[in-house]
């Protein structure tokens, strides 16, 4: 759980995050820039949030190299 929960938090980050700049590239009207101000919104979050779920990965790590030896 620790292990696998930061990494599928971050990848489902910026594969959302560059869906959402995509998706405001795309379309070239005024209604579509939000799409790319939601998209640096996910990617500040996953900034913010890189700590805890670094550490949490590491964790993980280390409860799993103790209980493999």
């Amino acid at each position: 759980m620790l292990l696998w929960t930061p990494i599928a938090l971050t990848v489902a980050g910026v594969v959302l995050g560059l869906g959402l700049f995509a998706a405001a590239d795309a379309d070239p009207t005024h209604s579509s820039s939000a799409l790319g101000y939601l998209g640096l919104v996910v990617w500040g979050a996953l900034a913010v949030l890189s700590p805890v779920l670094l550490g949490s990965f590491i964790a993980g790590l280390v409860m799993l190299n103790r209980t493999r030896s």
